[in-house]
């Protein structure tokens, strides 16, 4: 991926990071392969990027399979913490690790500025390798 390219979506990761109910971010390929992380070093961001990429295609097809309308987002409940993953245009996946008490409208309308950002870099690129 180009540098430039890569600084606009480190830039991005940087900023949902920030969050203080953030515990750990990545930006994956829908196939499942990392692109961008910000992961706490216990985590593998290639397992994280592909369960996630995996969670995102079956919710995608569940949500059309039931008639529901246009897919968001999934988020997966713990008992010690949440994982949320959403769909980052044509080519790309968000994936957050959030505190269990996080503040999730803060969340969810920093997850909708943050997939906007990333879909206007990466569908326009036409290059995410």
């Amino acid at each position: 991926m180009p540098s430039d390219l890569m600084a606009r979506i480190q830039s991005v990761l940087g900023e949902i990071r920030r969050l203080p109910d953030v515990l750990g971010a990545e930006i994956a390929r829908r196939d499942g392969i990392p692109i961008a992380h910000a992961l706490p070093k216990t985590m593998d961001p290639k397992k994280i990027a592909a369960m996630s990429s995996a969670i995102v295609r079956t919710s995608e097809m569940a949500a059309v399979e039931m008639g529901m309308g246009g897919y968001t987002q999934s988020i997966v409940d713990s008992r010690t913490g949440k994982l949320m993953a959403a769909g980052a245009g044509q080519e790309a996946i968000l994936v957050l690790m959030l505190r269990n008490e996080a503040n999730m409208g803060l969340i969810l309308l920093s997850v909708d500025k943050a997939v906007q950002s990333i879909a206007g870099i990466l569908d326009t690129a036409e290059v995410i390798a």
